[in-house]
């Protein structure tokens, strides 16, 4: 946390009649650059979900790609959607009230323009992708028609809530109802998706029950953690660089400050919620993860899902979260700058 008695080097405020000199670029080694960690673990993450997608469609017997990437893609746009929306509504608009000053809140409002114009993209095609998806599981499984039906107007109301919020004035310390609308119906239709998931393999009954619930958990955690990473790289960062001031830093410390902390359930739910769908596919043996070519695909999930883990613990300690000094820890303010 910021420490308010020491003081605080203004980077964005000079004084009146002084020259005023634009701000230095963060050198990083040539070799390599510190701040591709963030990249790398978005890149896992989505591999890892790549994998478990073609793991429980497989299961699903779903042998053609076509199908195997619909399904995939489907939950992937999904996810970016739904966790961006978590950002804006946890992270985002808190900060701002913590940091209410203009420039801070001129940040703010530059992030949602920006997130306003990935949803533009993220939405059609995730909405649509799930749509088709619901419509091969319906016409494999007539019985399922009602909970597909289910989530099919669960994400057409997520999709016009959307798409009305883009019409509204971007606020940044208000809390929007449409954002609401569309955050609760873009979850409760991922949960109803994972339900089907479940019931196509396990059916109905108390088992079924406890794995959609696991199901549930386990996308719901796969979306934060993925569409906060979209937030941090390609909304906050971007929107942050043409702006270096000391608010900026600030509002941009806090938001990440709250996604660890976020991160750091995440991380165990992921994990422990895909060992208990490997145990309901292959029982307690070890052997089927070293014998069978989905056992392998289990295991290399959980050596992507440890990667990411390594690669969260060095990003601090590297200062690598952010290329904009100061984001990652504010404690680097009061550190002479690396040359």
């Amino acid at each position: 946390m910021l420490d308010t008695d020491r003081p605080i080097p203004d980077l964005g405020r000079p004084a009146a009649g002084a020259a005023v000199r634009p701000a230095r670029p963060r050198r990083v080694p040539k070799v390599f650059d510190k701040y591709m960690l963030p990249k790398v673990a978005f890149t896992l993450v989505t591999g890892a979900s790549l994998a478990g997608a073609i793991l429980t469609g497989l299961r699903h017997g779903w042998i053609d790609w076509p199908l195997l990437a619909v399904r995939w893609l489907a939950y992937w746009f999904l996810a970016m959607l739904l966790g961006s929306e978590v950002w804006k509504i946890f992270y985002l608009r808190p900060s701002v009230n913590m940091r209410p000053v203009a420039d801070a809140v001129e940040y703010g409002e530059a992030m949602i323009v920006l997130h306003r114009r990935w949803q533009r993209v993220l939405a059609p095609l995730g909405i649509a992708l799930a749509c088709a998806q619901l419509a091969i599981y319906g016409r494999q499984h007539p019985g399922l028609l009602p909970w597909a039906g289910l989530a099919v107007a669960l994400l057409l109301a997520a999709g016009a809530a959307i798409a009305l919020g883009w019409r509204r004035p971007v606020d940044t310390r208000r809390q929007n109802g449409l954002d609401w609308t569309a955050l609760v119906n873009m979850a409760a239709a991922v949960a109803v998706m994972g339900t089907v998931d479940v019931l196509i393999q396990s059916g109905p009954g108390l088992a079924g029950g406890l794995l959609s619930l696991n199901r549930t958990l386990h996308l719901l955690a796969f979306s934060a953690w993925l569409g906060g990473a979209l937030w941090n790289i390609f909304i906050a960062v971007p929107a942050g660089q043409v702006r270096e001031n000391m608010d900026t830093v600030i509002l941009a410390n806090f938001q990440l400050e709250r996604f660890r902390v976020v991160v750091r359930t995440v991380f165990p739910t992921i994990v422990a919620s895909g060992l208990v769908q490997a145990w309901a596919m292959f029982g307690w043996s070890w052997e089927p993860f070293v014998t069978t070519s989905w056992g392998w695909l289990v295991l290399l999930k959980l050596g992507m899902i440890a990667s990411l883990v390594v690669v969260f613990i060095t990003c601090p300690m590297w200062g690598a979260c952010s290329p904009i000094r100061g984001v990652c820890n504010l404690d680097d303010l009061f550190e002479p700058e690396e040359e």
